[in-house]
């Protein structure tokens, strides 16, 4: 007999008026990698109609699934979420338009949509719904970036989600099979895929007004924005021209990721231009998923980014397509050239060694680490996620502090960000260090930082100083996304609470 089937949506509800498939119940969900939980109990799987709390909860389950494979085979070797082995996800988390991450679960809304009267259920969008899990993904990976008091790591975040939610639509032959056909073949075309969280869009279009949003999508990877640099641009902006707001601003590097996407996608051969088209974005995924574990943090972090995908794609993916990617990203404004140097320069020491996988680094390494990062030497020396001897490498950083000083900082006045210090060191088949890079954080990274909690200040977005960031939903329903906590240390340090799918002017 065959097991109960139900039904859910691949695609957004309101994506050219998606419609329901069958589809096989997700089973054992909590187990790792990358294990997720629906809260309340789970109705019996059937093909229940939309609208309902039982279609909600299979179609957010769906869509999880669907990540929960895709990283599965992306991050095999990872797994672990910041809230721990497995990922609560809320179904209805209360009245709005809105969906949000919070280093304890996913929360999903739902509210109606004014002109249509039509209920719209953020949890019923798999664009939304991988989007966030995408930011808790990085999360897991990148921690560091989590408090990183930067434009661009801010918007990075976004772009990450927007990118997560199209690597699990075009893992399915049939969004790429409709994707190319409404296209005509041409994915650099506006198309059911990079067109993002059509529903809410419009949504928030009828709430808020024609520039909340652009015509069509909440967002859309199709786009023709440049980089600038955000200190530059205005706080916010209609949703036709660019802003520093995270949200805005992230679309310039989901624009230039599929970019790429479509440069992989022509340079694949081959009569079968659906095949390909999952195969081009299997690809970006390698590399972005790469470059996002590895580029380091600061003030310029697209940049650093964009020359990390390039050197993936030379050294791991298709040396012969990196130019191509180089000279698609130099368009985009993210690259100062398209000639994109070695990532690591000759390192005359040798006289210190690898520490064995999984082990701690000699004292001898620590001090080569803090000779290369130069003064202050008061900062904590920190691994990324440890040493996994990958490709012979050693990535971490040192933090620090940065103090915040006047008015303009809002309830920041007096308190502390994190700025950090990065470093890259290469090591020979037989463990001695041959090759180095430093990032140190300079004038501009501490100047990006002022400035971005300036940002958040004018904006309302910091809660006054408390003890634990122990209500983000408190701080969420109250608009802030950061909060000043008083740290063991004697520190009060400027955190975030949560990270935003909102659109709202």
């Amino acid at each position: 007999m065959d097991s109960a089937r139900i039904r859910v949506y691949l695609n957004d509800p309101a994506g050219r008026g998606d419609r329901l498939v069958d589809a096989v119940p997700p089973e054992k969900t909590e187990a790792g990698p990358w294990g997720f939980r629906v809260e309340g109990k789970a109705p019996s799987p059937r093909a229940y109609e939309p609208d309902t709390s039982e279609f909600l909860h299979w179609q957010l389950a769906s869509a999880l699934e669907r990540g929960k494979r895709l990283w599965s085979r992306r991050l095999p070797g990872a797994g672990v979420w910041i809230p721990g082995p497995v990922l609560p996800a809320v179904a209805v988390a209360g009245q709005d338009l809105n969906a949000y991450y919070d280093r304890k679960a996913l929360r999903f809304f739902r509210d109606v949509d004014p002109k249509s009267n039509a209920v719209v259920q953020s949890g019923d969008s798999p664009d939304i719904v991988t989007h966030e899990q995408g930011h808790a993904i990085l999360d897991a990976i990148r921690p560091d970036l989590w408090d990183a008091p930067h434009f661009e790591v801010a918007a990075f975040h976004e772009a990450f989600g927007d990118l997560a939610a199209i690597f699990v639509a075009l893992a399915e032959p049939e969004l790429a099979d409709r994707a190319l056909a409404e296209t005509k073949g041409n994915p650099g075309r506006s198309n059911l895929v990079s067109r993002l969280a059509e529903e809410l869009g419009a949504a928030v279009r009828t709430r808020w007004g024609p520039d909340a949003a652009p015509s069509g999508a909440l967002r859309d990877a199709v786009n023709d924005f440049a980089y600038t640099d955000p200190k530059g641009l205005p706080d916010e902006a209609p949703a036709q021209s660019l802003s520093a707001e995270p949200h805005s601003f992230c679309r310039v590097m989901t624009g230039a990721c599929w970019d790429v996407l479509v440069t992989i996608f022509r340079a694949t051969p081959g009569p079968d231009r659906s095949l390909a088209l999952e195969s081009a974005c299997e690809r970006l995924a390698d590399i972005s998923v790469a470059a996002a574990q590895t580029a380091p943090t600061g003030a310029d972090f697209f940049g650093r980014f964009a020359r990390r995908i390039v050197r993936e794609a030379r050294a791991h993916a298709d040396p012969t397509l990196a130019p191509a990617l180089a000279n698609s990203l130099f368009g985009r404004g993210l690259l100062v050239s398209p000639d994109v140097p070695p990532e690591l320069s000759p390192d005359e020491d040798l006289g210190v060694t690898a520490p064995p996988d999984g082990g701690e680094p000699s004292p001898a390494l620590v001090r080569a680490i803090e000779t290369r990062l130069g003064p202050p030497a008061d900062g904590e020396l920190l691994l990324l996620a440890g040493w996994q001897g990958r490709r012979g490498l050693l990535r971490g950083r040192r933090r620090r502090d940065l103090f915040l000083h006047g008015a303009e900082y809002g309830p920041a006045d007096g308190a502390a960000v994190e700025i950090s210090d990065t470093f890259a060191l290469g090591f020979s088949k037989a463990g001695s260090l041959s090759a180095s890079r430093v990032h140190r954080a300079v004038e501009r990274d501490a100047e990006d930082a002022c400035a971005f909690v300036r940002f958040l200040a004018r904006l309302g977005r910091i809660a006054e100083a408390r003890s634990a960031l122990s209500d983000s939903q408190q701080l969420a329903r109250t608009g802030h996304t950061h909060a000043v906590v008083l740290e063991s240390d004697g520190v009060r340090r400027l955190r975030r609470a949560w990270i935003a799918r909102k659109e709202t002017p």
